[in-house]
């Protein structure tokens, strides 16, 4: 056993973290058995069952090497429901804000597989200085964080990519969001936003979903934050901007079932606790999600017959 260095010091126990990664190693046989079961999955692909755990495994492995703000799990839910599109629908994934490549690693895998480019936006300088009326980079920044953290620079992620996934089907591209999403060009079957801030997403919907093909995906990151993600209810700003209803989000707040314990969206939000939020949400284009039940503007409006319980 070697000798421990003079003034060296024990690396502090902290059982909660141990608590978690225990559960997340023990749990990670079931979590690949039920994340890759789909009846939906395309024969196209020739992706069998045993062909899916396999991936998903080498997902977990990549999640060990490449730091990532996402859990493995979460790219696994992506890799299946970009399985489940069928492989005439063209068009590319996407991923903004890709950090230090984690996410990029194993979407990169799934784009190799499934025949489609992965086009990667990044600053590749870390988070941007905040926008008037941003709230959420006016509280980052009050809580310390400055602009440039979460920065990975381009090397290091074409680096990891080269690395662990497949840099073949990558394309990068460096900027801020206002200045590089104008310029997208092609269709995108689904798109995985990591952005923080308020006006990063503006961006990215605003650039990005007109390019979403009809029953396309969009994955979001910052699900546990509930009035960020109401946007995606808000009919005003729909209207506004893409004059349809808004498609709504899947997972808003707790994130869709990846086999991981939290209770609230404060899990892993800064707060040290066994439960942690590892998941992920997304909508689909062509959802609608709008209230269009009010019953008292029925009942003052004859003309219109009554609804039975059975429609």
């Amino acid at each position: 056993m070697p000798a421990k260095k003079p003034g060296a010091k024990r690396r502090p126990f902290r059982p909660r973290k141990f608590v978690r990664r225990a559960y997340d190693l023990l749990s990670t046989p079931l979590a690949l058995f039920f994340l890759t079961y789909s009846r939906q999955v395309h024969d196209g692909y020739g992706m069998t069952w045993p062909k899916r755990m396999r991936l998903g495994y080498r997902f977990y492995r990549n999640f060990s090497k490449v730091q990532t703000g996402t859990n493995w799990r979460a790219h696994l839910v992506m890799a299946m429901k970009l399985l489940e599109i069928p492989p005439e629908v063209k068009g590319a994934v996407v991923e903004c804000g890709c950090w230090r490549g984690g996410a990029t690693v194993n979407l990169s895998l799934i784009c190799e597989i499934t025949g489609r480019e992965l086009k990667v936006y990044d600053s590749f300088e870390g988070l941007p200085p905040p926008s008037p009326g941003d709230p959420i980079a006016a509280r980052t920044f009050k809580n310390g964080f400055m602009p440039g953290m979460y920065g990975g620079a381009l090397e290091e992620v074409t680096g990891n990519v080269r690395r662990y996934g497949a840099i073949d089907v990558c394309s990068f591209h460096k900027g801020w969001f206002k200045d590089t999403l104008p310029h997208h060009d092609g269709a995108i079957v689904l798109a995985f936003w990591d952005v923080d801030f308020y006006s990063s997403l503006h961006d990215c919907l605003l650039n990005l979903w007109p390019s979403i093909v009809d029953r396309g995906f969009v994955f979001l990151d910052e699900y546990r934050d509930v009035p960020y993600c109401s946007v995606f209810y808000s009919e005003k700003y729909w209207d506004k901007y893409f004059s349809c209803a808004p498609p709504g989000l899947i997972g808003i707040g707790t994130g869709v079932q990846v086999g991981m314990y939290y209770t609230d969206p404060s899990a892993g939000m800064g707060i040290p606790r066994i439960q942690g939020a590892e998941s992920i949400a997304y909508c689909r284009k062509g959802d609608r999600s709008i209230w269009e039940y009010y019953p008292d503007e029925f009942e003052n409006n004859p003309a219109d017959p009554p609804m039975s319980a059975a429609t």
